[in-house]
């Protein structure tokens, strides 16, 4: 069940309070990850490198607090877990939106599974979420070039708090294996601080031998 925030014991209340100062307060950091050992599994286990992705980010920011913070007409909530909504291709250029709901504990080869049986339920259709779900993390991919920087597309409310994640091509570095992952967020609910603990949970769950 979602929970609120105390304001007035919140550590980051005065953040908040700074951003919310009558601009669109929101930020995107593009960094380059290592996807080495990420890849050799998902080869290895016949497994899609682009639903690992979406699972492990959708993983990591269920398991860190901040990244499941909405702006809601009644105050700041913390959602009890937030899904995945992610771009699917399709034929001649088209593309699909796909939902799944996020489970705790599933192993990253159950998702992969299950994620792929719900895109061929969907077949490319454009998924419209119920306007009064926020419990969503966005993700797409762009796999055709490198990316420096990223904007994407908003809508202009200061309230909107789902996080938006992108990454682009494999390419590599010195023999490893990189994607640059670009995080759109509020910076009413978030910083660099978050990005950096973000970050290492990845590392941590695309290293060699993980349980994924």
């Amino acid at each position: 069940m979602d929970r609120y925030i105390d304001m007035e014991t919140w550590e980051r209340r005065d953040a908040y309070r700074l951003f919310s100062r009558g601009y669109l307060p929101f930020f995107s950091v593009t960094t380059p990850v290592d996807v080495t050992e990420l890849t050799r599994f998902t080869k290895k286990e016949g497994l899609s490198f682009y639903r690992a992705m979406v699972y492990n980010v959708t993983r990591a920011m269920n398991e860190l607090e901040p990244f499941r913070l909405r702006i809601r007409p009644e105050g700041i909530a913390v959602c009890e877990s937030v899904s995945p909504s992610y771009t699917t291709a399709g034929e001649g250029g088209t593309f699909g939106i796909c939902g799944v709901q996020y489970l705790a504990g599933e192993s990253m080869a159950d998702f992969c599974r299950r994620a792929l049986e719900t895109e061929r339920r969907q077949a490319e259709r454009m998924v419209v979420e119920d306007d009064e779900r926020d419990d969503l993390i966005f993700l797409s991919s762009v796999p055709w070039f490198t990316t420096a920087a990223v904007t994407q597309e908003l809508p202009l409310d200061p309230n909107d708090s789902f996080p938006r994640v992108l990454w682009d091509r494999i390419h590599e570095e010195k023999g490893r294996k990189l994607v640059n992952l670009t995080l759109q967020l509020n910076h009413r609910l978030l910083d660099g601080g978050h990005v950096r603990a973000l970050l290492l949970r990845l590392e941590e769950l695309m290293a060699p031998r993980h349980e994924i």
